[in-house]
């Protein structure tokens, strides 16, 4: 494994085989994103992007807590220009998470608000805890959203909660994050690590063509009408990745697979 900390210490990258790891460590302002930090994990997942060995990309944040999202004091000190230049970055940043080949996960641990949530809101895996606090409260400090908090929520959780939290400001629990399909799966502090660990290997157990293009169709095809989306799942190439079609009908090779899965997320 490879371990890199970025010039400022703001942000860790861990490397193993194909799996990426994207560590956020400001702990002590819950991993606030202020302009280096904002920049140096842009341009780690622009590395992510372009390393075709990486298969799995993992996003959470140093102690015990995910992540606020603006590092709202600098914005004293900010020129309009200098406002105008960080909400572009920031939402190329999700762009670049939400379009990245490699399976997305993020795990989410203490707070999970502003652009920390919209951040969750681009990636393919959410894990949380039930002690996450999650939240939209830039309307508090009146400005607002910049990343997709007010359409993406909608689409996950409508209309009537995408207000509620964004024109109110309020908190709310990590279960009520995973009532509103904010979240995959709900699991106590100390399982966390262990949970995304299982679900990585799930990941890579996978044909990683058959992983890609699936993850294609699903990004791409959510806003298409349905010929178009059956235009997409019927491409011939589907069924040519790798030996998952004759393992199934020779019954070899798939048990591990199956091992995996069992009881997987079966609630």
């Amino acid at each position: 494994m490879t371990k890199t900390v970025t010039k400022s210490g703001k942000l860790i990258i861990e490397k193993k085989g194909p799996v990426t790891r994207l560590t956020l460590n400001r702990p002590e302002c819950h991993n606030a994103l202020d302009r280096e930090l904002s920049q140096e994990l842009h341009d780690a997942l622009r590395a992510v992007d372009i390393d075709r060995e990486c298969r799995v990309m993992i996003l959470t944040g140093a102690g015990n807590t995910f992540c606020t999202g603006d590092d709202i004091k600098e914005f004293n000190d900010w020129k309009p220009e200098d406002a105008e230049w960080q909400v572009r970055l920031y939402q190329q940043t999700v762009t670049i998470l939400e379009k990245l080949v490699p399976v997305t996960i993020a795990a989410v641990d203490g707070v999970c608000t502003g652009g920390g949530l919209e951040l969750t809101l681009s990636s393919d895996f959410v894990i949380a805890t039930p002690r996450s606090r999650w939240g939209m409260p830039e309307i508090n400090w009146d400005i607002t959203p910049g990343w997709g908090g007010t359409a993406k929520i909608a689409k996950y959780a409508g209309r009537r909660k995408a207000k509620e939290w964004n024109l109110l400001g309020t908190l709310f629990s990590g279960a009520k994050a995973e009532r509103y399909d904010l979240v995959n799966r709900l699991v106590e502090p100390d399982q966390l690590e262990s949970e995304v660990e299982r679900l990585t290997e799930i990941i890579l157990s996978k044909h990683p063509q058959a992983v890609r293009c699936t993850k294609f169709f699903l990004d791409n095809g959510a806003d298409l009408d349905y010929a178009n989306v059956m235009a997409f799942e019927g491409a011939p190439q589907r069924v040519k990745f790798g030996q998952g079609i004759k393992d199934f009908v020779e019954k070899e090779s798939r048990d591990k697979r199956r091992e995996l899965l069992d009881g997987f997320w079966f609630d």
